[in-house]
């Protein structure tokens, strides 16, 4: 589909993306040992999700005009990742799934072709990442490099005022990034310690990222409460989702072993 006939939809979602599942903030201010090493943290991410949607329908002005939003459900969502790390190095697989539907209409029709949307859209996205710890000292530094997978669909239904009885489809497309970032931990005390990360993609996208802040609190070796926010975009023009993010706040518990 070319930029000539694609329609850009802007809708903005916002839900609990509350599930089991795991961030790339797993690691805890730690000694790098000479054994294996693993950590899994599930937890809960509070996240709006802003979405341009090519509907692939005729009559676009091309303006991304923004959609109201009229109703929300979150279908499904599930994310794990496990860390592992043996002496400075380590790897990272973080998988996330996320369907929604939406069901909405414009306030105003001069603004949009568009009468009525109701759309499914499910997003997939892998993380497979390695990591080097270059440094021990007052603040832990993580160097990280790897690749990621994004895949999106979307299931559409549209009556459109310049369009007869309704339209839409199912469009789908996968796609891999190189990544590159780093992670920061450093302890405030026995307990406490804070968290910065930043990774940045592309390749098969024009750009993607995400980037976490937060707060680790240890009542255990093994256990810890984990708190921030965490924000993630990505931006493809020929996918059925010409750009989505997600950014909120979340909080979970980490278990290691």
């Amino acid at each position: 589909m070319t930029a000539s006939n694609r329609t850009g939809l802007s809708k903005k979602v916002v839900g609990l993306v509350g599930s089991i599942c795991c961030l790339p903030v797993a690691a805890q201010v730690s000694e790098p040992g000479s054994t294996w090493q693993f950590e899994i943290t599930p937890y809960l991410w509070l996240s709006t999700m802003p979405l341009h949607v090519d509907v692939g329908a005729t009559g676009s002005n091309g303006a991304n005009p923004p959609f109201p939003v009229a109703d929300t459900s979150l279908d499904f969502a599930g994310m794990v990742a496990m860390e592992a790390r043996k002496g400075p190095w380590g790897a990272l697989v973080d998988a996330q799934y996320v369907k929604l539907g939406v069901t909405g209409s414009p306030i105003v029709a001069t603004l949009t072709p568009f009468s009525n949307v109701d759309l499914t859209y499910a997003q997939q996205i892998w993380n497979l990442l390695g990591l080097y710890r270059v440094t021990d000292g007052p603040v832990a530094i993580d160097l990280l490099a790897g690749a990621r997978y994004l895949h999106v669909k979307t299931d559409t239904e549209i009556s459109a005022l310049s369009l007869p009885g309704i339209v839409g489809g199912t469009r789908n497309k996968g796609w891999w990034d190189g990544v590159v970032g780093a992670r920061a931990l450093m302890p405030i005390d026995a307990k406490w310690s804070l968290l910065g990360y930043l990774d940045v993609g592309g390749g098969g996208s024009e750009l993607s990222w995400q980037a976490i802040a937060g707060a680790n609190y240890r009542f255990s070796n093994d256990i810890a409460v984990k708190f921030g926010y965490r924000y993630f975009s990505f931006k493809r023009d020929d996918a059925p989702v010409i750009k989505a993010s997600m950014g909120g706040l979340y909080a979970g518990v980490g278990f290691k072993f």
